[in-house]
């Protein structure tokens, strides 16, 4: 009796937050265009400007958080509630503010910090990765908040700077000096498409190679070694890291099988494929005087 009757107060509970979604459409659309228009590229990692943004809006709505900046210009914002239907797991929800740098500018149709919305899409830097995820966070965040009578557990929320240059600041930090943010599941909106729930994350390792030699002027190639084409040979023989075929648990290799038509649908043929082996990318190279 006790797990039918939760199972419509999780229903009604799911009825009611799409309900909010759907009159809420125009608000969340603006949040996130609004949101784009705050330039907050990484480097230089400056979120001072996203990181108000999205505490008046949490002030707007009544709820606690606290902001955690070791990094001045780098700021976080922690924010949690318990449930008040008993004990239960904790859930974090996860996002970032910062965003990739727009270059030079050469290639942009729409202005990369303009916000605007037209069809059917909101143009600029962040808007996909992930101003637009981070924002899905804040507003099921707010949307559960005012269900915490209904819910047992605890809720966490966590916005963050400095992702892009792998959380130094952010993140990182958090999990080192904050054990708090850590729950039972943490749910990240990173794009991923719209076609999936991706569970887990491969692990990396980040290597920076520096190849020194005497060198020499190009009419002399017999007096000294190319830097430049030793790291190139370096570089091919990387690849044979890819021959690498780690074991994985099988319940893993399962569901990623079973996932194949939506992984690829989203993330492109071949996806699926190398998620059950290493790969290599090559960042940036430079060599020569």
């Amino acid at each position: 009796m006790k797990r039918t009757e939760a199972k419509r107060r999780a229903a009604d509970g799911k009825r009611q937050i799409l309900a909010w979604i759907e009159e809420d459409r125009d608000r969340i659309i603006g949040f996130v265009a609004d949101f784009v228009r705050i330039a907050s590229p990484n480097p230089p990692g400056d979120t001072r400007a996203a990181r108000e943004f999205v505490a008046k809006f949490l002030d707007e709505q009544g709820l606690d958080y606290r902001v955690v900046d070791p990094e001045p210009t780098m700021p976080n914002i922690i924010a949690a509630f318990d449930g008040e239907a008993g004990l239960g797991r904790h859930l974090v929800l996860n996002g970032h503010i910062d965003v990739f740098p727009v270059g030079d500018r050469q290639g942009w149709t729409k202005d990369c910090w303009g916000g605007e919305v037209s069809k059917g899409r909101i143009w600029g830097r962040g808007a996909c990765d992930m101003k637009s995820g981070t924002t899905a966070s804040i507003f099921s965040y707010v949307y559960l908040a005012r269900l915490r009578e209904r819910l047992a557990g605890r809720l966490t929320l966590t916005v963050v700077s400095d992702e892009e240059t792998f959380g130094e600041w952010g993140s990182r930090y958090l999990v080192a000096n904050h054990p708090e943010v850590l729950g039972d599941c943490c749910l990240n909106a990173e794009p991923s498409s719209r076609h999936t729930i991706r569970f887990g994350e491969k692990g990396f390792i980040w290597l920076r190679f520096h190849v020194n030699t005497s060198g020499g002027h190009s009419a002399y190639p017999h007096l000294g070694a190319s830097a430049t084409k030793l790291a190139a040979r370096l570089i091919v023989s990387l690849e044979k890291l890819r021959d690498l075929r780690p074991d994985m648990p099988g319940n893993v290799a399962a569901a990623i099988e079973r996932g194949r038509p939506a992984i690829e649908a989203g993330l492109g043929r071949g996806a699926t494929d190398i998620m059950a082996g290493v790969t290599t990318n090559v960042g940036t190279i430079t060599g020569g005087a």
